[in-house]
């Protein structure tokens, strides 16, 4: 693969509607300064991707700041958890974990298994000998069960060698006086792919997606997906059946946007199985029988029995978070990333090159500063894809070679 220089900067914007680290997550850590490492950063651990630590001994964990126990009534795998808590007097949580030598992250990505009932987006953070740092972010709605994130690259520090990784970090940020209690288990290390990988979507059926993501997407070859509610398809400003058809002979998936496109948290079961089942007849019924197989989530709105539903009915389902992970752990909740700024995603797809990650961008209705911001990317696509350094894939492509075995 071809090597080229990469952009990198401090991610002070807010990335598809998920805010970025403050200031002082980013800033320089007096740990990191002033510790030494004497071990040989050529000896690293070089292991297979899959789970390392199930939080049953909480030992091998440093509490920096807040507090961290084992809570026996909450787990995702084995008998407990770790239990994470940061009071109303604390600005955050932080733990860590140092590996006994440092360890090869050059083909992996870490996953965890969170759960809160508070507003937090867990920020987990990669160390290596010099000190130079990389940071993955997800979003966990509070409220639900336990369920494994993929971790999307929200920022780096330095010139990160992910061969010898020396510890790893989870933290937490509080705010407004308020305490905060994140639980987590169930480490994992999955597997990245050989060369950055990208997906490109449309949400709410409008017709846009058809008279101008068309041709721009048409003259590289770039597939997409088109995510419709199906009970909108020909009504006034959303495709049609027509144009659906030629965008699916075009290389594009017709996936499923529920009936409505409407929120679905909160609504009954047999309620939000009408809207998820009646789209997946509807498209099977009408020739797009591959695109019912991976869902939107309308709203990005959710709750426990709408993952349990889509979790039975397809295999992704894609919600707004972020993006730049590695293999699926969890291909019910993929994070993507919504309607980025053209800056915003030239950085992503930078760092989608430089770490090898799966990034899938979502637009909506493409008008004004969208459509604007939707040729930036696909420019900065095109020089990465035809240096080799990216390559455009399906759903399909994402469903059958990068979903990791939990």
């Amino acid at each position: 693969m071809k090597r080229r220089a990469y952009l990198v900067t401090a991610a002070a914007a807010t990335l598809g509607g998920c805010s970025a680290l403050s200031d002082s997550e980013t800033s320089d850590d007096p740990d990191d300064e002033n510790e030494t490492d004497s071990s040989d950063p050529s000896d690293t651990i070089d292991e297979e991707p899959g789970s390392f630590d199930q939080f049953d001994d909480l030992s091998m964990w440093e509490v920096m700041e807040g507090a961290l126990e084992l809570d026996e009534e909450r787990a995702y795998v084995g008998d407990q958890s770790g239990r994470m808590t940061a009071d109303e007097s604390e600005e955050r949580v932080m733990i860590k974990r140092r590996f006994d030598s440092p360890r090869n992250l050059s083909d992996e990505f870490p996953a965890l298994a969170f759960a809160t009932e508070d507003d937090v987006d867990p920020v987990v953070q990669l160390s290596d000998t010099d000190g130079n740092r990389l940071l993955l972010q997800c979003n966990v709605e509070p409220g639900l069960p336990f369920a494994h994130h993929d971790l999307g690259v929200i920022d780096t520090v330095g010139d990160l060698d992910l061969s010898a990784i020396k510890h790893i970090k989870i933290s937490a940020w509080a705010s407004d006086d308020r305490s905060i209690t994140v639980w987590v288990d169930d480490l994992q290390f999955v597997s990245r792919p050989e060369t950055g990988k990208v997906l490109i979507q449309f949400d709410g059926g409008t017709e846009t997606a058809y008279t101008q993501a068309r041709s721009t997407l048409s003259e590289y070859d770039y597939p997409a997906t088109a995510f419709v509610p199906t009970d909108r398809v020909g009504g006034s400003g959303y495709l049609d059946q027509d144009q659906l058809e030629t965008l699916q002979s075009d290389g594009w998936t017709i996936g499923s946007q529920a009936t409505t496109g409407s929120g679905l948290a909160g609504d009954s079961e047999s309620a939000q199985r009408d809207q998820i089942e009646g789209a997946v007849a509807w498209l099977e019924d009408n020739g797009f029988e591959d695109g019912a197989n991976y869902f939107s989530y309308p709203l990005n709105r959710y709750d426990e029995t709408t993952l349990g539903i889509v979790e039975e009915t397809h295999d992704v389902g894609f919600v707004g978070g972020y993006a730049g992970h590695g293999s699926l752990l969890n291909p019910a909740l993929a994070p993507r990333t919504v309607s980025p700024s053209a800056d915003e995603a030239r950085q992503l797809l930078e760092w989608t090159a430089q770490f090898r990650t799966i990034t899938t961008l979502t637009y909506s209705d493409l008008s004004g500063d969208s459509a604007a911001a939707f040729e930036g990317m696909v420019s900065t696509l095109t020089d990465l894809e035809s240096a080799g350094d990216l390559e455009v894939i399906t759903p399909d492509d994402l469903a059958s070679d990068y979903i990791q075995d939990a």
